[in-house]
């Protein structure tokens, strides 16, 4: 499998003893993605993706068993969940008082959560998940590669194994941190503009906010749907971050916008079944609530994973 992944990256970027022109280039390109294994739907490929967890679910349920070990040891991160149940606890108490529906409270609850995550009570906690978590996504990516390739994976391998492309990724996170900026800035941006040009705010700036916001997410999800893709490949054994980028580039000519559907699938896919599982806890068992939504965080990041490096396959084929 890393030797089909290679060639085909290696591929993507030899050059052509033909000169063609930009048309020619692309009517080609055309008609190589109508020749590729379409790819299978959102519902299809998670349910894919969870059978993969299934088969081999001791090495990466151990893996991931590590990493929130050192997580809970070194970055405290469920302290802050903690707070946050807290704030729950006091507001089904005040729903309670005053004879409310506590399913708008737990869902309200479950926001917070969501927001809560991946934050810790110190910088320092919050620099050491960002790390555990980049760390823990090369050991994924490894024991990924390795199992669906048919070999055994140790956990302690995959540890000590997984960390060589460690500066290569590191680059394409950053270039995918770029890529997130409209998002991150454009939108309070925009959302401060509009409130300064529309004080008594009114619809006219909601829609404009709306549309606004729209636009610079669309903008981020066309960029991300190749260079997530990349982190991946620049995982290969002598791949650089450049070379990585062109050939996701390459790798998602064409089907685009059918990445971007299964991109927004897979967040929205995540909370709601976390949202099922949390949410009747908030109602009926709230000491439950931090560790079980933790755990659930953990088991999210191997899914997201799982679901990426899969759908990556797929592309390749």
């Amino acid at each position: 499998m890393v030797k089909s992944e290679v060639r085909h990256s290696a591929d993507s970027l030899e050059p052509r003893l033909r000169k063609l022109n930009r048309k020619q280039k692309k009517t080609k390109a055309k008609k190589e993605a109508t020749r590729r294994v379409p790819l299978p739907g959102s519902f299809r490929h998670s349910w894919r993706s969870l059978k993969v967890i299934k088969q081999y679910w001791p090495p990466l349920f151990g893996i991931m068993a590590v990493y929130l070990i050192l997580n809970v040891i070194f970055a405290s991160g469920i302290s802050s969940l903690n707070a946050a149940v807290n704030d729950i606890k006091f507001n089904l108490e005040i729903s309670d008082s005053e004879n409310l529906s506590p399913l708008g409270t737990a869902l309200s609850g479950f926001s917070n959560l969501v927001a809560s995550a991946g934050t810790s009570g110190s910088s320092t906690g919050s620099v050491l998940q960002t790390f555990l978590i980049v760390i823990v996504s090369l050991v994924l990516i490894w024991a990924l590669r390795h199992l669906l390739a048919g070999k055994k994976v140790r956990v302690k391998q995959a540890y000590y194994s997984a960390m060589s492309p460690l500066i290569p990724f590191l680059l394409v996170l950053v270039v995918i941190f770029i890529q997130l900026l409209p998002v991150l800035i454009g939108v309070p941006l925009a959302s401060a503009i509009l409130a300064a040009v529309f004080p008594s705010g009114g619809a006219l700036a909601s829609l404009t906010l709306i549309a606004v916001s729209v636009s610079f997410l669309g903008w981020s999800l066309y960029m991300l749907s190749s260079s997530v893709f990349s982190i991946y490949i620049v995982t290969l054994p002598d791949m650089p971050p450049r070379r990585a980028l062109k050939s996701a580039k390459d790798l998602v000519k064409f089907r685009r916008w059918t990445l971007m559907r299964r991109l927004i699938y897979l967040p929205i896919f995540i909370l709601v079944v976390m949202g099922l599982i949390v949410v009747p806890l908030i109602i009926y068992a709230t000491f439950l609530v931090a560790p079980v939504f933790f755990g659930l965080g953990v088991l999210s990041l191997l899914f997201i994973h799982v679901y990426l490096y899969t759908l990556y396959r797929e592309l390749i084929k």
